[in-house]
């Protein structure tokens, strides 16, 4: 059998985990539910990771990662108002398309929060430095860097607040119809700054 090096086993745990919490949510997540998703032995998940948090960032990393990947797609140079519903919209399809995902990162960012607040702070500020950046990216010096630190935020948090709703009612087009009234409403905050 052929070895396999730390950072592949490191990404073989990381989405055996998130399976694992969107199937069973957190609280199930034990370190031998996830090693036998990943088809790996216990041993090795505490070999390339020590404790149960460090696993849980790790996949709070790849779940930051792949999002944003999809805002690249997002044409810079429109009007600021426009580029922030464009995330947004591009966002929401990104988790609608991996609900899976959606799923274990509210999961995760929930149970964090009421086991390891400092942790959970640390994972919202850098979701917000990522989006500002991507925010940056696409709409230039358009927005001041404080204007631009409170739209990236009020992005994260209708993201959130559509996600979490979609999870509860589970209805696309009403998501859909919900986004665009965000989206609406991001406009009118970033053209009325």
């Amino acid at each position: 059998m052929a070895r396999v090096g730390a950072e592949l086993r490191r990404q073989d745990f990381v989405e055996a985990t998130v399976k694992v919490i969107a199937e069973y949510g957190v609280a199930n997540a034990t370190t031998r539910r996830i090693a036998a998703a990943a088809d790996c032995p216990l041993a090795t998940l505490h070999y390339v990771f020590h404790t149960k948090d460090e696993l849980f960032y790790a996949v709070y990393e790849s779940l930051f990662n792949l999002p944003h990947q999809a805002l690249e797609h997002v044409a810079a140079g429109s009007t600021a108002a426009d580029s922030a519903a464009e995330m947004l919209r591009h966002l929401i399809t990104w988790f609608t398309a991996h609900p899976e995902l959606a799923k274990a990162q509210t999961e995760l960012f929930y149970w964090t929060l009421r086991n390891n607040p400092e942790m959970a702070s640390k994972i919202f500020a850098v979701a917000s430095e990522a989006i500002e950046r991507e925010l940056e990216r696409a709409i230039g010096s358009q927005l001041d860097p404080a204007f631009l630190q409170s739209t990236s935020r009020l992005l994260i948090q209708l993201v959130d607040g559509l996600i979490i709703a979609w999870a509860a009612h589970k209805d696309s087009a009403r998501l859909k119809a919900e986004t665009e009234t965000a989206c609406q409403a991001l406009k009118l905050f970033v053209a009325n700054r």
